[in-house]
């Protein structure tokens, strides 16, 4: 198959080899030095609403932050290659089907009514534009890394809130979750294997650090199943963070935690990579 990608910024990565940006319209970020073979995203962790959309908007900030991946891009930061989002999912999510990503009905948001009227046609269509325009980038930088590696991983960053899980009857919801459910196990069993033993030594303030596999997600979003059908060279972990940073219901953070997550992520990115064998 095929993977999409913009054969102008293919070739501006080959020619410069990094690269740090928005895109055109700031509906996400990224920081590329492409000199390993993966990619730390952060898909859900926008919170921006563009002005045009903002009369529409039914959902306060605080509702909207509530189902958004908040401070996932903190924890990726300072990698060598990260991709995050600026874009609330509450415009367009990256991580359902083109045609589920635009939340119009209540059934596409969780119940949750997020426009009080319906966005205009044209908004419609340059969301859907925008969220395209989002894989071609992510394709174009799985294509440089494949060029020059033969293999991509993507550390699929997302967090999830306890809250719906003791509503589930799931009384002790791991605080690290990896989704295996659309990815090849048995060819890709020692890079998962070494994933979870590392995120397993992950040292939080105060708390026992958890991890399981396809316990309270299985991995089954569209991001994962869109890239690891695109080539069988790539791997994508969807890792959950339960919300154990912050308060779920005000948005506040917990600054400790959320440091001590990124040096863990970090770490256990490197080390990842580290001790690799393909």
């Amino acid at each position: 198959m095929t993977i999409p990608h913009d054969e102008e910024l293919l070739e501006e990565f080959r020619q410069k080899g990094f690269s740090e940006k928005r895109d055109r319209r700031e509906g996400f970020a990224w920081s590329l030095d492409f000199s390993s073979p993966y990619i730390a995203t952060a898909i859900h962790a926008g919170h921006n609403v563009s002005g045009s959309m903002l009369p529409f908007m039914n959902m306060t900030p605080a509702r909207r932050l509530f189902e958004e991946d908040c401070a996932t891009d903190i924890m990726i930061h300072g990698l060598s290659n990260c991709v995050w989002g600026l874009e609330s999912r509450a415009v367009y999510d990256l991580n359902r089907s083109p045609e589920l990503a635009l939340p119009l009905t209540p059934e596409k948001f969780w119940g949750a009514t997020v426009y009080k009227e319906m966005p205009l046609p044209e908004l419609n269509r340059r969301n859907i534009s925008a969220y395209e325009e989002f894989y071609r980038f992510v394709g174009t930088c799985i294509t440089f890394i494949l060029e020059k590696f033969d293999f991509c991983i993507i550390y699929d960053i997302h967090s999830y809130n306890t809250i719906r899980q003791l509503e589930k009857r799931i009384f002790n919801p791991p605080i690290f979750n990896l989704g295996t459910a659309l990815v090849d196990r048995q060819k890709w069993t020692p890079q998962i294997d070494l994933w979870l033993e590392l995120l397993s030594k992950i040292a939080l303030p105060g708390m026992e650090t958890t991890v399981a596999e396809n316990h309270v997600f299985k991995g089954e979003g569209e991001f994962c199943r869109c890239l690891t059908g695109w080539d069988s060279r790539i791997l994508v972990l969807p890792t959950e963070v339960s919300k154990i940073y912050m308060d779920e219901m005000d948005g506040r953070l917990y600054t400790d935690v959320v440091i001590a997550l990124q040096k863990g992520i970090g770490d256990a990115v490197k080390a990842h990579q580290a001790g690799l064998a393909f």
